[in-house]
């Protein structure tokens, strides 16, 4: 959370905080062809890049054996960040719900798809600097009340396909901890 290196992504004594992220795995930086496959998959909407990018994904994320022993865990979801209708119906799909759903199938784990709601239709982050961003996505999510999933004391993967900032991961994981998840774990393609 610090912004410093850690064992297996685990979230240093001194940084853990009663409603944050339990640890954090990115595979890749971003930069690169990461990037640009990242950027042509959300804003040119070449959704046929998902599958090679999860492949590749998947391939280095077997190497981190805390990430590992947290996906063979009992009860484990994945729950990709939600997008707002409105940003939604401009795109056409959500790319951490495609993403997710490819990876969440691939480790033999749950999926969650519809568990949070963004409610707040919030600027791109990426425009955005630091302070902004927390303050933009504050209060941007909701536990979704319609379905009939209890999380109280399971864990869950919070994914989305770039970390910043890490704003939107917090406040996402802020729901699912305030809600009485045991674990959540962030998951991005790249950092």
């Amino acid at each position: 959370m610090c912004g410093k290196g850690s064992l297996g992504g685990l979230t240093h004594p001194g940084c853990r905080r009663l409603f944050g992220l339990d640890g954090l795995t990115s595979i890749f930086t971003y930069k690169g062809v990461i990037e640009r496959a990242i950027k042509k998959l959300k804003y040119k909407f070449v959704s046929d890049l998902a599958s090679d990018l999860v492949e590749l994904f998947l391939s280095f994320c077997g190497e981190d054996k805390v990430f590992s022993d947290f996906c063979r865990q009992e009860e484990v979801v994945l729950v990709p960040i939600p997008l707002h209708s409105r940003r939604l119906r401009w795109r056409g799909f959500n790319q951490a719900e495609l993403l997710g759903g490819l990876i969440a199938k691939n480790l033999g784990i749950k999926f969650g798809p519809d568990l949070l709601l963004r409610i707040k239709d919030t600027k791109p982050q990426v425009e955005l600097d630091k302070k902004s961003r927390r303050q933009n996505i504050r209060h941007a999510f909701v536990l979704n009340k319609n379905l009939k999933f209890k999380i109280k004391n399971l864990r869950f993967i919070l994914f989305d396909d770039v970390w910043t900032s890490g704003a939107t991961l917090r406040e996402a994981g802020k729901v699912l901890k305030r809600n009485g998840a045991r674990k959540v774990w962030g998951l991005t393609l790249a950092r």
